[in-house]
């Protein structure tokens, strides 16, 4: 008999996972829906049919196998958490997407396998658009059986490719999930200093482009390219805001600190980062760094897209 499964958690992340989990996944239906903010849960469940809104996180979890959790900070992370911890866990196996420090995830896991339940990390990579297009990247870890328990709805239903730490503490993928921030941003680095050198050289970032599409076809290159060079890092909505991203990138910095590794490029993002969080506002797009780097080469804030 396929499992029910709770989705905790409906920002925009959790608005993708959860519709696909529904879509794409083997569950008892209906899906159980929680969100602090109730309207977004029923509003989430009106559009998608075969859904039940839960009016609490410990009823969530009574009413399903599998609690699926991706929440917006450690901080939610903790208190959801305090809640489950007061209902009958056996049985029940948690998997969390939310971002966490890797000492949290593991202090998680212990209470609620110490309760009877178990526990999957499952963080991912990519934003909101490629949560809905199942092209996120999963990291999961975990005991073994856990992760195969949880496996049926990874890959080709709530993402493209599994990064699989199955038999590793919890921990082990939230340590590698910082790792990819680090790729992701200094990535992003690269290609804001590539088309700022182009248009100061005079050589254009039109034929920058055509280069570093040459080279780099796919994502992230692309993607990062496309929104310096749109200017939607400074005119559309943003798929991670400025604000978010400094917290996690800290958080990145302290454990580079602590294990004595040298990271230039990501302490240089670290800088345009929050530059670009002065120059335009806490909601600005984390493509914004591009900004930061034309003020820092005598360039306006705001491009004007070719």
């Amino acid at each position: 008999m396929s499992p029910r499964l709770a989705f905790i958690g409906l920002g925009r992340m959790g608005l993708g996972i959860s519709e696909n989990i529904l879509h794409h996944g083997d569950i008892d239906k209906p899906l159980v829906l929680y969100n602090r903010t109730m309207e977004k849960a029923l509003d989430h469940s009106r559009r998608l049919g075969d859904c039940q809104v839960a009016e609490s996180i410990p009823a969530a979890v009574s009413a399903a196998d599998i609690v699926w959790l991706c929440l917006q900070d450690q901080e939610a992370v903790e208190e959801a958490f305090d809640q489950i911890l007061t209902t009958d866990l056996h049985g029940k196996l948690f998997v969390d997407s939310s971002t966490t420090t890797p000492d949290t995830a593991n202090s998680i896991a212990r209470r609620v396998c110490d309760a009877g339940g178990e526990f999957v990390a499952a963080p991912v990579m990519g934003g909101p658009p490629m949560a809905l297009t199942r092209s996120l990247i999963c990291i999961a870890s975990g005991p073994a059986g856990s992760v195969d328990r949880v496996r049926p709805y990874l890959n080709g239903v709530m993402c493209r490719k599994v990064v699989d730490l199955s038999g590793e503490d919890p921990g082990r993928g939230l340590l590698l999930k910082l790792m990819g921030n680090f790729l992701i941003m200094a990535t992003m680095e690269t290609v804001a200093e590539a088309h700022v050198f182009a248009e100061k050289s005079g050589i254009g970032i039109d034929n920058m482009n055509r280069l570093m599409s040459a080279v780099f076809p796919d994502p992230p290159h692309a993607l990062y390219s496309r929104q310096m060079l749109t200017g939607e890092y400074h005119s559309g909505t943003p798929l991670v805001e400025v604000s978010k991203a400094l917290t996690l990138m800290d958080e990145v910095l302290d454990l580079a600190h602590q294990c004595g590794a040298s990271i230039k490029i990501y302490e240089t993002a670290r800088e345009h980062m929050q530059a670009a969080q002065e120059l335009g506002g806490p909601n600005t797009d984390i493509a914004g760094v591009y900004g930061a780097v034309r003020v820092e080469s005598g360039l306006p804030f705001w491009n004007t897209p070719e």
